[in-house]
């Protein structure tokens, strides 16, 4: 893949969505699956998040997308993750947010959904809709996303947590212009990782996760792959999980499969906490 589109501003955007509207996603068939779990002893739950891009001028005078993304707080599940904004479904209200969104206050949102979703059916539209506007107002509620100055390129398939039973719907929105993240308390801080950084193979090792949600069994070794970001101060921020892989997913579409082999043969140990999955879920 050409690296240079991602430092090309205006083509980029418009490249995402006509790469993205050509693929199929499975909104209907895991929503069914999620409203028919609802009758059973473990309902699953359904979740939008927007995975965010941005065009960025660096001090070093370069410029070019990045993925803006959240490192949880510890007042919430999963603390320390690195995550997509986003969070749980509320069917009712984000169904008449949306109506309100699309046909009145924003209508350029429509339009955007059109352009993006030109050969979904009706029912899968609909439900893009749905998350899409799910995943905005839980923006606003983390990070102060403006859902007035957000344009949407697209949907990707979802992603079913293991550890959680919860769906994720991810949405691909693009910031024009830079805003002033709002944090609140679910927050710790925002990143911000260029995305060409995903395409060098020395960014990438192995997450040894250690634990402890058996109840009668001990702490278990399971390994994941994952994405290490280095900071100015020495210290490294792990991506790993639902994250990394939605964002290698949406890598995959985009660049026709072209992401690097891994270089590195790092291994990172990571035990979770008791209450990973218990603080309130967001």
């Amino acid at each position: 893949m050409d690296m240079t589109i991602f430092r090309q501003k205006d083509i980029l955007p418009s490249f995402i969505v006509n790469k993205l509207a050509s693929i199929q996603i499975d909104y209907k068939e895991k929503y069914r699956q999620i409203k028919y779990s609802s009758k059973t002893a473990v309902p699953q739950l359904a979740a939008g998040v927007v995975l965010l891009l941005n065009y960025k001028q660096f001090t070093n005078g370069k410029s070019e997308y990045v993925f803006q993304l959240i490192k949880r707080s510890e007042q919430v599940s999963q603390a320390g993750d690195i995550s997509c904004p986003g969070g749980m479904l509320h069917p009712v209200t984000d169904k008449i947010i949306g109506n309100l969104f699309t046909t009145g206050l924003v209508p350029s949102l429509h339009g955007q959904i059109a352009d993006a979703t030109i050969h979904k059916d009706r029912k899968t539209i609909s439900l893009i809709r749905l998350f899409l506007i799910n995943a905005l107002r839980e923006a606003w509620e983390e990070i102060g996303l403006n859902p007035f100055r957000v344009l949407f390129l697209g949907a990707l398939p979802c992603y079913s947590l293991t550890l959680i039973a919860r769906t994720i719907f991810p949405l691909v929105c693009l910031t024009p212009e830079p805003f002033a993240f709002k944090l609140s308390a679910e927050v710790e801080k925002i990143l911000e990782i260029p995305v060409s950084n995903f395409f060098d193979g020395s960014n990438y090792a192995l997450l040894e996760i250690e634990t402890p949600f058996r109840n009668s069994t001990p702490l278990h070794n399971i390994q994941y792959p994952c994405f290490v970001l280095s900071d100015d101060q020495g210290g490294k921020e792990i991506l790993w999980g639902a994250t990394y892989n939605i964002i290698m997913n949406f890598l995959r579409i985009i660049s026709g499969n072209s992401l690097p082999v891994p270089s590195s043969s790092d291994t990172i140990k990571k035990v979770l906490s008791k209450t990973y999955i218990s603080r309130n879920s967001q």
